[in-house]
């Protein structure tokens, strides 16, 4: 493969979002076993941010060992692994959604029947702060589509030959190669 340098500002704001989302993800797993039965209206959020969390932080173990060996079966073995987490972490997503904002909005003035506050303002808030950035990803997946087909369809029209033109003619006003 072929590897470009990347700019120190990439690199930077790639490491300040990997310290934060082990920051989230580690703070996720602590709420959700601290607070594992203060959850009465819906006992699943508390093991929704933990699994969440491990999982989170395993894909990104698995993203590490990716990129740091090229070739070989363990990229292999962690690229399949990431595959496979990637989808149970949709999956979980989906899940955790629908524990989450079915008890939405919070009612805290009976504090044993609710959830413990922080920790379901922080299951909110990943849950939205995911859903956010994977819709964000898809449209902005979606203009560079877009961006990409329409430069090669505007690029094709300029690079293909028709039966006026003859390669290396720069104008159709000069003869083409092989024209005396």
């Amino acid at each position: 493969m072929d590897y470009r340098p990347q700019s120190a500002g990439l690199i930077a704001i790639t490491v300040v979002m990997n310290i934060i989302w082990w920051m989230a993800m580690i703070a996720a797993i602590g709420l959700g076993a601290t607070h594992m039965d203060d959850c009465p209206v819906q006992p699943n959020v508390p093991v929704y941010l933990i699994v969440l969390g491990a999982s989170s932080l395993l894909s990104l173990l698995f993203t590490y060992c990716t990129s740091g060996f090229q070739d070989g079966a363990i990229h292999i073995l962690s690229l399949a692994c990431m595959t496979v987490l990637h989808i149970f972490s949709f999956a979980w997503l989906i899940a955790g959604s629908s524990w989450v904002y079915a008890v939405y909005p919070p009612d805290y003035s009976q504090t044993n029947r609710y959830c413990h506050k922080i920790t379901y303002q922080f299951a909110f808030v990943v849950t939205t702060l995911l859903w956010v950035a994977m819709a964000l990803m898809f449209v902005c997946g979606c203009c560079l589509g877009l961006v990409t087909c329409c430069t090669t369809v505007f690029a094709g029209r300029h690079l293909l030959p028709d039966r006026k033109s003859f390669y290396g003619a720069t104008n159709f006003h000069e003869p083409t190669a092989g024209d005396v």
